[in-house]
């Protein structure tokens, strides 16, 4: 059989089960009476059900070499259902069917699809010595079931907890006291916190944040309200405005979950919360903050099972893919991961780790906090309150026989020159720095007095990322951008089509779902090794990184932008920071710093300075500010004021009459 993927018609007509005259006249009747492909075939007699589905299955089964499965029939096993998502089932095409034992059985549109074969294995990594049985199913009961069953019964979950959510906010205003911050009695604080409703409105705000897919959840205090956001996609939105009545019984809720002291409301604190939601065991980081109105929580979301850790599936771009995983492929060196917070940093050091995560290397990682446990890695916590920090996990690696060390992140010198020495001396080490794109880690390190030359002997590379909204797969159009817009990003000439979200249901009108990475990665070769070591600066090490080849944050997300992924005002959003942009010699279209006064390559001069004393003058002067020279023409003539002498302005002393020029021009400013 010669069809492409199992589409029911390729597979009617290439296997000969009905003529492409009984396809077209069986499509036209579908389309008519609004049935399925095979109902009409059925309704048009002409095939019977079961003979349909036995020449199917067979034509099927020769094609893959797996056994067919009619999911029609088949009501999938909810707990395994509830392991992945609907985003991940969509994009590979497969259904969790049943759990046996250790076996696992599948129904696959493509049972040959090594993704979808990947991200299965990936999903049930906390499953020890299991068996993936697969089978195939057609690709119209695959949409059938997701549109009946999975995508209904997530939305009306959905549609639960936010009726509860609203139902406990209207019944809780009659049963709860209003109080004043300064006259709340401890006890009577630990008994509204353990009232029902207050339980289940904490459990409910959860309930939603998870279900929309939410990073991190704001509970913060406002003088007349408690404001509960959600971070999605990277954005703040409004969730719910509740009545300060009941601010302290739920913020001391959620510090009863995270075993924080709700005695104390003067100083912040760190906590852990662990949720079992729909057979998922989902973690909250829980940050306290006194604020003028109250304590304001924020919680990390940490869901586990929505994490998927490989370097193909953050980036997109093939080359930039490539020259990662021949970075990480090295067997000593460093590797530095620069981003803002909530860029991505760690699960592309994830990602990175389990790609090298085999059993013949000994991983180790020093974290703060540890947020996903990974398999087969030895992770180890900072621990301030001990004295447990970056370099002194580091220093105890060490001496555990590493092959590969990541550290959360390089904050200070000492951190910074253990990870570097640990490189030079046939470790792999994986570490963050916060700076806005990849050169400018060079300068971060040498502030951090690390020699050039160590940086430059140690440093495979530098990745540089941030996070773009991703446009929503189901009100996706195409659009043209506004002008201004092409021409501030200086791609007017571009023949491009660019995309944006109309904003539907699924994406809560907002146009985008999900994010996607920008990536700018400079592999360190030997002219930047050379240049490194000499103590260059940033905008010469972008120049030499953007001739070897390096793509630029900006050029990157124009990319996806073209490619339809994401929307030119995201782009904007996120990546045109200014940061990045060298200083151009007019000259020689050269990449200059801003402190120069003259070209290093041609010479040209890059600021103008007084003939006489060497100010540099700024643009507007009439004279110098600190010899009072006129700056009308630098080059030009002036007379000396005591023998009318012709002479220039750049000579310090009248070649007729030999008068002090400079002192004379002194005491005209001064009077």
């Amino acid at each position: 059989m010669n069809a492409s993927g199992n589409s029911l018609r390729n597979i009617l007509v290439d296997t000969r089960i009905i003529s492409s005259e009984q396809l077209i006249a069986a499509l036209d009747n579908a389309e008519k009476k609004q049935l399925s492909l095979i109902d009409s075939i059925c309704e048009m007699q002409i095939l019977e059900k079961e003979e349909l589905y036995d020449q199917i299955k067979n034509a099927l089964e020769i094609q893959y070499g797996v056994t067919f499965m009619d999911i029609t029939e088949i009501e999938p096993d909810e707990e395994l259902l509830n392991i992945f998502s609907q985003e991940i089932l969509s994009q590979h095409k497969f259904i969790p069917v049943k759990k046996s034992g250790n076996t696992f059985v599948f129904g696959m549109v493509e049972p040959d699809n090594l993704l979808a074969e990947k991200e299965i294995k990936d999903r049930l990594r906390n499953f020890k010595d299991i068996t993936i049985n697969k089978t195939v199913i057609l690709e119209e009961d695959f949409r059938k079931f997701m549109k009946e069953k999975y995508f209904s019964s997530e939305e009306e979950k959905e549609e639960v907890i936010e009726q509860n959510a609203d139902e406990l906010l209207s019944s809780m205003g009659i049963d709860l006291i209003e109080t004043n911050p300064e006259d709340i009695d401890l006890a009577d604080l630990t008994d509204s916190a353990e009232e029902a409703p207050i339980i289940q409105l904490a459990n409910s705000i959860l309930g939603v944040a998870i279900k929309r897919g939410a990073s991190d959840i704001h509970v913060e205090p406002r003088e007349k309200e408690l404001l509960v956001r959600f971070r999605q996609d990277g954005v703040l939105s409004i969730y719910k405005k509740i009545p300060k009545k009941i601010q302290n019984a739920l913020i001391s809720r959620y510090k009863i979950m995270s075993e924080l002291d709700i005695s104390e409301r003067r100083l912040p604190q760190d906590g852990r919360i662990r949720v079992k939601m729909v057979n998922k065991v989902i973690d909250f980081r829980v940050s306290s903050l006194p604020g003028k109105f109250g304590e304001k929580i924020v919680m990390r979301i940490l869901d586990k099972s929505n994490i998927s850790f490989g370097l193909d599936q953050l980036i997109t771009d093939h080359e930039t893919l490539e020259t990662v995983r021949e970075m990480i492929s090295k067997p000593y060196g460093i590797i530095f991961v620069t981003g803002p917070t909530g860029s991505g940093k760690t699960t592309t050091l994830y990602s990175a780790l389990s790609e090298r995560n085999t059993p013949g290397v000994n991983i180790s990682t020093a974290e703060d906090p540890i947020e996903y446990d990974l398999n087969g890695i030895t992770q180890t916590e900072v621990n301030k309150a001990i004295g447990l920090d970056f370099a002194k996990i580091l220093k105890s690696f060490l001496r555990q026989d590493p092959d590969i060390m990541l550290v959360g992140e390089t904050r200070d010198r000492e951190t910074a020159k253990i990870a570097v020495e640990a490189a030079l001396t046939g470790h792999l080490v994986f570490t963050t720095l916060h700076t806005n794109d990849a050169p400018g880690s060079i300068m971060r390190l040498q502030e951090m007095e690390v020699e050039p030359f160590l940086i430059a002997s140690s440093t495979i590379g530098v990745i540089a990322q941030r996070l773009l909204r991703r446009i929503c797969a189901n009100c996706k159009e195409e659009y043209e951008p506004d002008r201004h817009i092409l021409e501030f990003l200086g791609i007017e000439n571009r023949n491009s089509f660019y995309y944006s979200g109309k904003g539907c249901d699924k994406c809560s009108k907002t146009g985008y779902k999900g994010r996607v990475g920008a990536y700018e990665v400079m592999k360190v070769n030997d002219d930047l090794r050379d240049l490194i070591a000499k103590g260059a600066n940033t905008p010469i090490i972008r120049y030499s990184a953007q001739q070897s080849g390096m793509k630029t944050l900006l050029e990157y997300s124009l990319n996806l932008a073209s490619e339809g992924l994401t929307t030119l005002e995201e782009v904007i959003r996120v990546t045109f920071t200014g940061e990045g942009s060298s200083m151009i010699c007019p000259g020689c279209s050269k990449p200059v710093g801003e402190e120069y006064y003259k070209c290093p390559f041609c010479q040209y001069d890059l600021k103008k300075t007084c003939a006489r004393c060497g100010v540099i003058i700024q643009k507007g002067w009439i004279s110098c500010a600190k010899c009072g020279l006129k700056l009308v023409d630098n080059l030009g003539k002036i007379t000396c004021s005591q023998c009318n002498g012709e002479t220039s302005q750049d000579t310090a002393e009248c070649p007729w009459c030999c008068t002090d020029l400079v002192s004379k021009e002194l005491e005209i400013s001064k009077e």
